[in-house]
């Protein structure tokens, strides 16, 4: 009698445990959320970070598992085996089908190994490729044979996904708007499903240290926000009780597009040394170089107090921030001015870099602090719809292999070329501290 009831005590906790990884809705006290990310380029750092971060915010770190495998510019055929082209259409190799999905599953596989799972989410960004083939046609029934793909492999019966829409950039492929509207109703039609919206991540400095007011990839604080979005759609799928409660758990990062949004700044009235002096001339010169730590931020006029000009010159405009004391540096930004009337343009290059003694600089991360205009022809385009005159505030994330960088001194160095430079006010933000504990 005592065999059969340990007996029946083994093949009842199997039982539980097939139940909780075969499509628990609810958080499970006992078993791990695995959460599968994938996709192409745009499924790239910080974006997994981030979402980490948010998934352990709301469960805890031991409660989560995370697995990232994706490639830049790969279409859904590379994660689906048995995939169709659209009629009409040809599969130039068929034989490379599912060869990324392969490399998935089994990284999937070796996480968790010996764990006991509660629910399964996917996390999708991905599209881009196949709006760019045409191949939008096909891509709903591809998406939920992935899915089926992945819930046979793994023997489980539910898995959530969210997805992330591509952005408008993409309107120009030649299925950029069926693309859209497939992963948008991909994520509304499904009971465990969910997509979240990327339109206005993707203005700023992009990881190559292209300046795009649109462009197909997002600055590094547009991907941490992406992935605070995918973690909070996750949770509440997991556990819808989170739903009005998952924004205070997992806060999203600001976005600074423009320098309205920045109210003040660690080099607020710190000293400035300026080795190329503004033109004579022009109304800001009055206020020197203090005017580019003041916190005010110029209008869109040329004839505003608050800019500094520099004319055309071979000898890079030098600026160099003395914030007094060494902090942690999260980002650094230059607002500067487009406009034709005053023949302002963007210049060739800004470069930032950092130095502990004023003496030494590194330039962290050396494409993304290296900035030019990402596409030029935009400098006409922008024009000819009446965008310019306007200003472009250039913020980038300062980070290197071990964190962010802490200095006491902040380099700014602007090739002109043959464009004026209008500039107003050199951003720092600090690392921002941990918010005090309420208990």
């Amino acid at each position: 009698m005592m065999l059969m009831n340990k007996r029946w005590l083994v093949i009842g906790l199997t039982l539980v445990a097939m139940a909780l990884f075969c499509g628990s809705a609810g958080a499970s006290e006992t078993g791990k959320h695995l959460f599968v990310l994938s996709g192409q380029s745009n499924m790239r750092k910080p974006l997994p970070d981030t979402f980490r971060q948010g998934v352990e915010a709301v469960f805890g770190k031991d409660k989560v598992i995370v697995v990232m495998v994706a490639h830049p510019g790969q279409p859904i055929k590379q994660w689906y085996k048995d995939w169709q082209p659209p009629a009409g259409m040809t599969d130039e190799k068929p034989e490379k089908n599912g060869h990324l999905y392969d490399r998935l599953l089994a990284s999937v596989q070796r996480a968790i190994a010996g764990k006991e799972i509660a629910t399964v989410s996917f996390i999708w960004m991905q599209g881009e490729a196949d709006a760019g083939s045409g191949w939008g046609s096909v891509y709903a029934k591809s998406f939920q044979a992935l899915l089926d793909q992945f819930k046979r492999d793994l023997e489980i019966e539910q898995i959530n996904f969210v997805v992330g829409r591509i952005n408008e950039f993409w309107l120009s492929k030649p299925d950029g708007k069926l693309m859209r509207s497939v992963l948008q109703e991909l994520g509304e039609a499904h009971a465990h499903g969910d997509w979240i919206n990327t339109d206005d991540l993707n203005t700023g400095v992009n990881p190559w240290g292209g300046f795009s007011f649109e462009d197909g990839h997002y600055p590094p604080p547009g991907y941490r926000v992406m992935g605070q979005r995918f973690a909070k759609k996750a949770c509440v799928l997991i556990d819808p009780s989170l739903k009005g409660k998952v924004d205070k758990l997992i806060p999203e990062h600001p976005i600074f597009d423009e320098a309205v949004d920045i109210k003040t700044h660690a080099a607020v009235s710190k000293a400035v040394q300026l080795r190329v002096q503004p033109v004579t001339r022009h109304p800001g010169l009055n206020a020197g170089p203090a005017a580019l730590v003041d916190g005010k931020f110029g209008q869109v006029d040329p004839g505003d107090r608050a800019w500094l000009a520099f004319k055309p010159s071979d000898q890079p405009i030098e600026l160099v921030v003395d914030l007094g004391e060494p902090i942690e540096i999260d980002s650094i930004a230059v607002n500067t001015l487009l406009s034709s009337a005053a023949k302002a343009e963007f210049p060739n290059k800004f470069i930032y870099s950092t130095s502990l003694d004023g003496e030494t600089y590194q330039v962290n991360g050396s494409r993304y602090n290296s900035i030019g205009f990402y596409n030029r022809k935009e400098l006409g385009a922008m024009r000819n719809k009446g965008i310019e005159p306007t200003s472009i505030l250039l913020l980038t994330e300062q980070r290197t292999r071990s964190g962010k960088p802490k200095a006491r001194f902040i380099k700014v160095q602007i090739e002109t070329g043959d464009q004026w430079v209008y500039l107003d006010e050199i951003v720092v933000n600090p690392v921002p501290k941990p918010a005090a504990s309420t208990d």
